[in-house]
This record gives structure tokens, sequence and C-alpha cells, in this order.
């Protein structure tokens, strides 16, 4: 079926006019793509262009996916053909641009926009601060400084093909620098035995490889790791470096694939661990590790049937502002930690029942009777920091009113969520 997706991208370059449509047109007619300006009248908001692909797909349920290998083939070209950046902002909607009568109806996939914003996970502190100066204690090389900006690096960027090569690049670094000047014997490359010269009577020996270097690094860092997750991470590495991507490889890789890139940034991070003195871990360092190096986003897609407009050059008007889909937080910002809070049954009954009221503080009650969980005859309740403020705030002043009332009644109860 014939589709047209609808892409904004950030980008240093803007079309020379804003009102011009560049067409590109595949000549093996896979897709064709329309770029122009989308003009700003606020110039606090980044600058992005439009463009539209139009494409066939087997159904309109996959083809989000044929669309954004199109967008690559796309942004690929733009960039080795201006020297400027370009990347993906966002999918805004996928259309069925089958053939029809003028207002017939069409099924449409739209995208949400991103949520309004993403709070931080409350986690640094003085403790940590304490750490880093402990650590600069030591004279840090700088091949090991190098490494620690690829890891930085690594963790920092969007794509996880980029994220595992950063990784790597670190990963090389460390090994060569800490690479043994011992000679190691050749190997058989069957069955990976020392290999023997009958005519002069010895096993021949090299400088450790760069491969066996890292090898030894990795096994030093990890007791666990082993062959199989040493080829595991050679292989992916020798794949991405020639040319393929994870989601190429998806079928020798771990499920999920992106899994490898933990397994690599953990590796890593313990390679890091042991340049530093033993010393200097005496069990006052805190540091952490995430759970996953892989960022993930969350967005909303809604099936819908509408009517889309056609403009004078027969090209789809995809700016459909009638509707609006949006990905609404249930809470407003916050930075800091959140607080409990402990109730008894009838000050949670009292709490519940002014969350009905109508005013400014209809919201946040809402927020904390539904995050009140009852224990040992009490109500305990999470109360983000955002929130926390507000209710400090009114009670300090010595606002009256029936909420400000009954926070002064447990208010000495509110504990740091640790």
């Amino acid at each position: 079926m014939r589709c047209v997706a609808n892409f904004e991208i950030a980008s240093d370059l803007s079309v020379v006019s804003d009102g011009q449509i560049l067409s590109i047109c595949d000549p093996r007619d896979a897709f064709k793509a329309l770029i122009r300006n989308i003009p700003r009248s606020e110039f606090t908001t980044p600058f992005l262009l439009s463009l539209h692909i139009y494409f066939d797909a087997a159904a309109l349920d996959n083809a989000a996916g044929v669309a954004d290998d199109h967008l690559a083939t796309c942004l690929n070209m733009l960039a080795f053909t201006t020297g400027a950046s370009f990347r993906k902002h966002r999918i805004k909607q996928i259309v069925n641009a089958e053939p029809s009568s003028k207002d017939a109806m069409r099924d449409v996939h739209m995208w949400s926009d991103r949520i309004e914003y993403s709070d931080p996970q409350p986690f640094l502190a003085s403790k940590h601060a304490k750490t880093i100066e402990r650590l600069l204690e030591f004279d840090i090389p700088p091949a090991i400084r190098r490494a620690l900006r690829w890891y930085r690096l690594g963790i920092d960027a969007s794509v996880p093909d980029d994220q595992f090569t950063y990784f790597w690049f670190a990963l090389e670094i460390v090994a060569e620098f800490q690479k043994p000047t011992a000679k190691v014997n050749d190997k058989c490359p069957r069955c990976q035995s020392a290999l023997y010269c009958e005519r002069c009577e010895t096993h021949p020996q090299h400088k450790p490889y760069a491969k066996q270097a890292i090898r030894a690094l990795l096994m030093a860092a990890d007791e666990g790791c082993d062959e199989e997750m040493v080829a595991l991470l050679d292989n992916t590495r020798n794949s991405l470096m020639h040319g393929e991507t994870l989601k190429e490889i998806e079928g020798s890789l771990p499920d999920p694939h992106e899994s490898v890139i933990d397994t690599l940034g953990q590796l890593l991070w313990k390679a890091l661990v042991i340049q530093f003195p033993k010393e200097m871990f005496d069990f006052s360092l805190v540091m952490g590790l995430p759970s996953t190096y892989v960022h993930y986003e969350r967005t909303a897609v809604a099936k819908v049937q509408t009517v889309v407009p056609v403009d004078a050059d027969g090209y789809f008007d995809l700016n459909f502002t009638g509707i609006v889909l949006e990905m609404k937080p249930l809470a407003p910002p916050q930075s800091a930690l959140p607080f409990v809070v402990r109730m008894t049954s009838e000050q949670f009954n009292l709490l519940r029942k002014l969350h009905f009221q109508k005013g400014d503080h209809q919201e946040m009650l809402e927020r904390i009777q539904r995050n009140a969980r009852e224990q040992d005859g009490h109500f305990y309740a999470l109360v983000i920091s955002t929130d926390m403020a507000v209710i400090n705030s009114a009670i300090q002043n010595g606002e009256a009113g029936e909420w400000q009332d009954l926070f002064r009644q447990f208010l000495d109860t509110a504990r740091v969520l640790c």
C-alpha cells in the first residue's frame, strides 16, 4: 500500500526560501521525499525541517520501520552532500496514501509529542563529591583519561550502535595501556593450543595482539566473564565496524539485542575501576551503575480515521491542525527526592474528602491520596518534592484552610524517601 510519513528534522541548515519545497526522488522508485522549512514565529523554539516521505509498505501497522529506513537514507545523503548535521527530531504521522476520492476517510497513525518534561533521577549527594575528590588524588594516566571520556560519550549517546562503539573505543585504550610486555605463544586457529615448530623445536611467540589484550582485560575485570562472552562482544564489534547494525545482527545476539550494550558497558566500568589503586576502595567510596545504558523513550500512537486535505500540488497537507495528541505527565516537574508522610485513617479519609473540593490544591491532594498505602493501621503517602515545597510554604506563611490545617497535624512525620 502507498503511505506517506511526516517527520520533523533538526538541522544546522534550512531551505533558502520558506515557500520552497525540495523534492528527492529515489531513482528506483523506493521513495519520494519532500523537504521544506517549518517557519518560526518565536525564535526561542528550535528550528526544524519538515520531511515527508512517500513510500510503499505491506501494511500501515509495519510502515514505521520502512519509513525509518528511507529516512536514514535521506539524512545520510543530506549530511554527505552538505557536511551539515541532520537528525530525526520526531515522527508525527503515517497516512494511508492509496488513491481515492478527495474527501475519503483515511487511516492515520499519529504519534504524540514527547512528554512535556522528564524528571531527573535524584541521586547526586555530597558522598559522590567526596568520592570524586578521593579518586582525583590518583594521578590518572592520559590513556585512562581518554578512556573515561569515551565512557562518558557512550553513556550519553542516543543511538545503541554508537554506544557500543564508544564503549569499545574506551576498552581498546585501556587494554593497550596495560597490555603486558611478555610474549605469548602463537595459537592454532582451530583448537587454540600453542603452535610448535618442528624445525626450530620451539613454540613461536609474539607480543600480545590487541584482541588478546582486550580478552585479558575483560577476564581480569570480571571473573564471570568467559570465552563465550568475549567472543560475543568481539563478534559484535566486528559486525559494527564492517558496516552492519545491531538490528541487522540481532539474530546472533541475546534477547533483547540491546542488552549487549549493557554487558559491554558494565565490563568497561569494571575495567576502569581496576585502573585505580586498590587501596582507594576501602568501602568509603560511593559509585553507581545504571540498570541499563540504553536510552528508551515513551510515546503514544493513536489510530484514527479522518479526511486528509490535499494541497494545490497534489500532496497531502499533514498539518492536522484540528487534531492534537499529547502525553501529559501525572505530576509537575521535580528534581529532588520525594517524601513520605504518615496519616491516621481519619486523616486520610479527610484528605480524600478535601481533594474533591475545587481550588488550586485539588490536583495536589488527588496525587497524594492516590499514592497512599495502608500499613499497620496507618496510611503512608508519597509526596513529590514540588508538592512538599507548596505545603511547607503554605504552613510557614500561616495560610488558613482545611487542607493546610490537615497537613499541620502530620507534617512532622515527613521523611525523605531514600
